[in-house]
Parts: structure tokens; C-alpha cells; sequence
């Protein structure tokens, strides 16, 4: 066989191929959902921001290491804490900071949950961002 004649073939199974495995990777958006597994309305991510209206709303995050920084410029302290739901990981930060950041190591991928409960502080924002790759 020359050539000429294996170029066709060969390009239309590289096709094939790409097009198997790009199926192969399709998820539904949002993840979860399966055997009692709860629904995270965002997708997996490395970066997240939640605000005190909205904490209520399961995420996911990548496996990694990440930022947990906040800002409560109106409370007279904070007491995070942030749990997964399958891992058994779980973050707690109390602080009377207004505005701070920590480092989170070894988070595990997982969807989670977020709880302020310092009941003198309503109004707050976290950001979770992963360090490095």
C-alpha cells in the first residue's frame, strides 16, 4: 500500500479516535447526583467566591492546596467552617480578623459546604483559591 492510499485511512481513524475520546469525558454539568451523592449547582473548580446570601449552595473544588481568605468588615469576628461531603474533610477558622487569608492544605476533591456561625456575623465574602498547580 503506498503512501498516498494510507493517508486517508490514517487520518479517518485519528478522527474516529478524537471523536471516541472526547465522549468518553462528557459529564453532566454540575456533578453529583448519584447514590445519595448531593448536587453541586457550580462545577468542579479551582476558584470560588461565596458570599453570606449564597453559602447555602454545595461546591466543588479540585484536590490541591488553596487560599481561604475572607472579608467581614462588619463583624466583630468569624468561625468558618467548610466540610466535604464524602472525604471527611473538614476546615474550621475562627478568627476575629476582618479581612485574612489562610493556606489549606491537602484539600481533597469533594463537593462542600460552607457555615459561618458566629450569629453577630451576617454579612461576609470568602474566596477560595487553589495555590500552584
Amino acid at each position: 500500500m503506498s503512501t498516498r492510499t494510507r493517508r486517508p485511512a490514517l487520518l479517518a481513524g485519528l478522527a474516529a479516535a478524537v471523536l471516541l475520546v472526547g465522549s468518553c469525558g462528557e459529564q453532566t454539568p454540575g456533578g453529583g447526583g448519584g447514590d445519595g451523592e448531593p448536587v453541586s449547582a457550580r462545577p468542579a473548580q479551582a476558584k470560588i467566591e461565596l458570599t453570606s446570601t449564597d453559602a447555602a449552595v454545595p461546591f466543588e473544588l479540585q484536590s490541591g492546596r488553596y487560599k481561604f481568605g475572607w472579608e467581614a468588615r462588619e463583624c466583630p469576628g468569624v468561625e468558618f467552617t467548610m466540610t466535604g461531603s464524602t472525604q471527611g474533610f473538614v476546615y474550621t477558622k475562627k478568627s476575629a480578623q476582618k479581612a485574612f487569608s489562610a493556606i489549606v492544605s491537602e484539600v481533597p476533591a469533594d463537593t462542600y459546604t460552607l457555615a459561618q456561625v458566629n450569629p453577630a456575623c451576617t454579612v461576609w465574602t470568602v474566596r477560595i483559591d487553589r495555590v500552584g498547580s
